[in-house]
């Protein structure tokens, strides 16, 4: 099963995030702009069989199926880099040192603890995937002397959260001293998941388990009960749930320095409720003004000596005037909903650092349309990339990023990009198929007939466009989704 497609050149990957949930994350460089801004557009081109129109799913359910959010990149660095990097406790301090400048200083220095342990942790992971492979492909000796060297390495780079903490105390004030006891509680149980896991692989492999991976461990788990953490208390046996919602809790606090969750205003429909009001207002109009015409012409109606002609007359023209009127409407209701500019978006998102400062924004539009109301280069592109002979209907979503670059890179200057992730629930998709098995018979080469039961598939085209400055990018895909949910995604040739 091929959930995952997309490449690593173009900064484009799609893959299944769990069966019914669509990823694509696209990434992006900051570039030397202080507002630089991106744009994402991706064509959806359903069977229509799978009823995804306006009509019944809309904007509001489409957006409520829908999340997006923003990962920065953060330079790889080794946890012997870590014991070296300097910590610091005082804004002033680290002012006069150069890591923050300005007014926000404050803010800057909590950043930089999050920063910090989300290099820790990256390090540490980074570091027992490579003993992992040391283990399992070299001798027992090689294997225990980098494992030694790893423990060691690892409690070097945990005694600066552990001192900052020590010096702020078990009951501190202030936000700084709280960010910082909670950075050494999300390291330490970081630390010490990645030494059992150390622990894990030797015994796996038959390899005595060095003293320094019980040394270690020992005094991390030592260290959260002398410093009074939650965790500290939690024994993974019975507070296992407890414990994973401790360390979820932790990582989305400690994540916020590098994964901004986009704050999602409602959506809004007025400019197309304003344009759908245009359309009705015109076939008003018309089935008005051929009643008016026809007075003019052939008289009025409601005279007294109005001849039965001109009775008969006004009243077909009237009736068929409001029999068009309602088609009139329609068509152009179409027209406008196919032509709304982008930039007259539904709705939009703001990523803020801490839930102060927004650093990020994004507007987003969605039109639901037919193949007739393509463009002709969206048009041609969707033939070039193989039509599908069933009749279809088009989901044409668009997503303008912009972000405050120079926010960004505050305190952390060597970070030059970010991942956007969009993810799209696929279950407004799923609930107008049927059949999800069926029976297929088959004659084999014996000449016996066969049953076997076959799942159903339906096909999705999607077309994507990335639009950064200077550069645009288009990738097809085909998907195929079954009432399970996708099954598997392979790349269009074009």
């Amino acid at each position: 099963m091929n959930l995952g497609s997309g490449t690593q050149e173009n900064g484009l990957r799609v893959q299944a995030h769990g069966p019914r949930s669509l990823e694509i994350k696209v990434d992006h460089a900051l570039g030397s702009k202080e507002q630089p801004w991106f744009r994402t557009r991706v064509l959806f081109l359903f069977p229509r069989s799978l009823e995804v129109t306006e009509t019944r799913v809309g904007r509001a359910r489409w957006y409520s199926n829908l999340r997006a959010y923003l990962r920065l990149h953060q330079p790889p660095v080794s946890l012997a880099d870590l014991a070296q990097a300097p910590v610091f406790l005082d804004p002033e301090e680290a002012e006069a040192a150069g890591v923050v400048r300005g007014r926000r200083r404050s803010k800057q220095l909590r950043r930089l603890f999050r920063l910090h342990a989300q290099r820790l942790r990256d390090a540490c992971r980074a570091g027992f995937l490579t003993l992992a492979r040391e283990i399992a492909e070299h001798g027992e000796a090689s294997a225990l002397a980098s494992v030694n060297s790893f423990c060691r390495d690892l409690d070097a780079a945990r005694a600066r959260l552990r001192d900052a903490a020590a010096t702020v105390g078990n009951e501190p004030s202030g936000k700084l001293p709280r960010l910082i006891r909670r950075c050494d509680e999300w390291t330490s149980l970081e630390a010490s998941a990645q030494t059992l896991r150390t622990m894990w692989e030797l015994q796996e492999q038959k390899i005595p388990v060095p003293r320094a991976c019980h040394d270690l461990l020992d005094a991390e788990n030592s260290w959260r009960e002398e410093r009074g953490y939650r965790s500290g208390t939690m024994d993974p046996k019975t507070d296992g749930s407890a414990l994973l919602m401790r360390l979820s809790r932790l990582k989305k606090m400690m994540g916020s320095a590098l994964h901004l969750d986009m704050i999602t205003a409602e959506p809004t429909d007025r400019i197309q409720q304003i344009a759908f009001a245009v359309a009705a207002s015109i076939a008003m109009l018309w089935a008005v003004g051929m009643q008016l015409i026809t007075w003019w012409f052939v008289g009025n109606p409601v005279s007294p000596d109005a001849a039965p002609s001109t009775i008969l007359s006004f009243t077909v023209v009237a009736v068929l005037a409001y029999a068009l009127k309602d088609n009139i409407k329609e068509g152009l209701r179409g027209w406008f909903r196919a032509r709304i500019p982008y930039w007259l978006y539904d709705r939009q998102q703001v990523g803020r650092d801490g839930g102060e400062e927004t650093i990020a924004s994004a507007q987003e539009s969605t039109r639901f349309l037919s193949v007739n109301a393509l463009d002709e280069a969206d048009l041609e592109w969707y033939r070039s990339v193989g039509v599908l002979d069933v009749p279809v209907d088009v989901v044409s979503y668009q997503r303008n990023t912009t972000l405050r670059a120079d926010l960004l890179r505050e305190g952390q200057p060597e970070m030059a990009g970010l991942t956007e992730i969009i993810r799209f629930a696929v279950r407004p998709w799923l609930t107008h198929m049927d059949n999800l098995r069926q029976a297929v018979w088959s004659r084999a080469a014996d000449g016996t007939v066969e049953r076997n039961r076959a799942i159903r598939l339906y096909p999705v085209v999607l077309l994507i466009e990335v639009n950064r400055p200077n550069r645009i990018e288009r990738v097809a895909l085909r998907l195929y989704v079954s009432q399970r949910g996708i099954e598997r995604i392979e790349t269009s040739d074009s």
